[in-house]
């Protein structure tokens, strides 16, 4: 008995200890935050790096932490996963300005290759991810609705000749909208683009350690994920330029990968 007792006693301590959480969710967000900023002011980048990544990992998501997380990896020499998370930092915040500033500082210093992003690109990456959806919808229904009030409807009949210009109008409107959905899925949008991670990375002109170079690809280089093989990614990289890239030389930018895959510190 006294046995049975010993047991339970050691389990329910066991499973009290498992249940006690992370220092970030203990203390709250904000306390967490706010101690990982003073380890960063104290020049402790790594703690402060560590903790950042920790409310990361809670799902506690802003371009501010995101940005001191980048801040603290870039002084840890990681200037790769530094311009990732700066990257991160202006999905949430496109406009931010304090981001804009040091990536422009380290593409300087750098020297990494970054898509030039036109005035309609941007345009488009604005749109709401349904956009080309709900057009689409939009301009087949009005198609349709123009050519049954055309041929349906007796006293629209001398109007008929411009009812049927309206649905032929609102179909290659619809053509368009759809036109403008598949680009801004396949080429602009932010699920699209990763960023290399490690230094001496290049692009191969095949998915083998011992093919030839495409061209060098230094950490923070900007790279477009085409198709995914096995351990290669397939990218079209800046200078309208593509080859095979070590998956494990990137990281997207977008989505976050889950916690249990990649979001762990690399000492």
């Amino acid at each position: 008995m006294r046995k049975f007792v010993r047991s339970a006693f050691f389990s329910c301590l066991l499973a009290l200890f498992a249940a006690v959480p992370p220092l970030a969710a203990a203390t709250g967000p904000d306390e967490a935050f706010a101690a990982a900023n003073r380890d960063f002011e104290e020049a402790r980048f790594a703690e402060a790096a560590d903790a950042y990544l920790d409310l990361v990992r809670a799902g506690h998501l802003s371009p501010d932490l995101f940005f001191n997380l980048g801040a603290a990896t870039y002084r840890l020499g990681k200037t790769g996963e530094a311009v990732l998370w700066m990257r991160r930092a202006l999905v949430l915040e496109p406009a931010m300005p304090e981001v804009r500033q040091s990536l422009a500082f380290l593409s300087g210093k750098i020297a990494y290759l970054e898509f030039n992003e036109t005035g309609l690109a941007r345009w488009i990456g604005r749109l709401p991810a349904t956009f080309s959806t709900w057009a689409v919808a939009l301009f087949l229904w009005t198609a349709l609705l123009a050519l049954s009030l055309a041929f349906a409807v007796a006293r629209l009949r001398p109007n008929r000749s411009a009812l049927i210009t309206l649905a032929v109008v609102s179909v290659m409107a619809s053509f368009v909208a759809a036109r403008v959905g598949h680009y801004r899925t396949t080429r602009i949008a932010v699920e699209n683009f990763a960023t290399i991670t490690v230094s001496g990375a290049s692009a191969l002109t095949a998915p083998a350690p011992d093919a030839k170079a495409v061209i060098a690809l230094p950490p923070g280089s900007e790279v477009r994920v085409l198709r995914k093989s096995g351990p290669w990614c397939y990218a079209e990289i800046p200078g309208e330029l593509r080859g095979w890239i070590p998956a494990t030389s990137l990281e997207p930018i977008w989505p976050l990968p889950s916690p249990e895959k990649k979001l762990k510190a690399k000492s």
